[in-house]
């Protein structure tokens, strides 16, 4: 009596995917355990990843990851929802070797994540739930308008310096007198005077985007999830509203932070370091950063100085070594610190102490 084929059970064996993605499609690497099984591509469809690994390895169990980057978290969601364990990267922790430098492409990028993804060498960033992560793109975007307005300004005075028209000196910022003031100017070229025109009202227009987004982050902060942390953190010197949103939309909860050297680390305001044996070289601040927040940061220790005693003796000792820059950065290091236990053991600020 013949027998009838059955199809392959893989019950306890472990599917890695490593995903390259990119809009228009995804390169595909996968191992069976430790074994190399295939590279692939495919359009960029959850559904069609799951087909292939559930038709091809019934039972088993399916993990895959992917570098962050301009997809976000939409695949990782998508990927869980459909019983993929996912996780996503930082690509600057996946390791590389000098001949895959060398010999970079879609391929092998997917292959080297699912290589050291099977390895367990690969370390999951952190995920927002989807209300978190649409708060902390509406934050972003505060940001990004604010940098718009300040570039449609720049512009503006730009165009005045290059026809030679000054400024009088009673016009210190873009009060009304000063927009009306330019709106005014007899100016002979129609062209010109349309451009600048445009200007102005492409300035006034993000000027009350930015009224609006300012607006809409302060309802932001007194909702439930915000409130009681953002009332602490406005007690620190130079954390306001918009610091203190910036803060919470990024590091919160701050429980996902076991120890401040790893909020230390995602923030950049560590130094680089070079040691081995007895030599210990520190360098220049790590390019490694949350950008935004380290920003905000810096800028919140120069008022702190001012307003807390403590930190005004500490940089005045940090500046006897090292230049006024370094020393602020040692000053912002230190107000994140205390950011951390006021967040972790909810206090509020206290001056006076190092």
């Amino acid at each position: 009596m013949l027998k009838v084929p059955q199809k392959a059970d893989f019950t306890g064996h472990r599917v890695y995917v490593g995903l390259d993605s990119h809009l228009k499609s995804w390169d595909l690497s996968i191992y069976l355990d430790d074994c190399f099984h295939k590279s692939m591509h495919q359009s960029p469809d959850p559904k069609q990843l799951e087909k292939y690994l559930k038709s091809n390895f019934p039972g088993a169990q399916y993990q895959a990851a992917y570098e962050a980057g301009f997809s976000g978290f939409w695949i990782q969601r998508d990927l869980t929802r459909l019983g993929i364990e996912c996780i996503v990267v930082n690509a600057g922790d996946v390791p590389q070797t000098d001949k895959a430098q060398k010999n970079k492409n879609d391929r092998v990028d997917s292959r080297r994540i699912a290589s050291y993804l099977q390895a367990g060498k690969l370390e999951a960033i952190y995920i927002p739930d989807e209300q978190m992560e649409a708060e902390r793109r509406l934050v972003r975007f505060r940001k990004t308008n604010h940098q718009d307005l300040i570039r449609a300004r720049m512009r503006i005075r730009s165009e005045l310096h290059l026809q030679g028209i000054e400024i009088p000196e009673k016009y210190k910022g873009w009060s009304k007198g000063f927009i009306g003031w330019i709106r005014g100017l007899d100016i002979n070229q129609e062209s010109w005077k349309y451009m600048l025109d445009e200007s102005l009202s492409r300035a006034e227009q993000l000027r009350a985007q930015q009224l609006s987004l300012n607006g809409a982050l302060r309802r932001l902060i007194k909702k439930d999830r915000y409130r009681e942390m953002g009332e602490l953190l406005v007690t620190a010197p130079g954390i306001g509203m918009i610091t203190a949103i910036n803060l919470l939309t990024e590091i919160h909860p701050i429980v996902r932070f076991e120890k401040f050297d790893d909020l230390n680390s995602f923030v950049g305001l560590c130094p680089m370091e070079h040691s081995t044996g007895d030599n210990e070289k520190k360098g220049k601040i790590t390019p490694r950063k949350q950008k935004s927040l380290r920003e905000y940061l810096i800028e919140a220790a120069w008022v702190a100085i001012r307003t807390d005693p403590a930190l005004l003796k500490c940089y005045t000792e940090y500046q006897k070594r090292m230049s006024k820059k370094r020393a602020i950065i040692r000053i912002a290091r230190k107000l994140l610190n205390r950011i951390y236990v006021m967040m972790k053991y909810k206090r509020p600020y206290q001056k006076g102490y190092n």
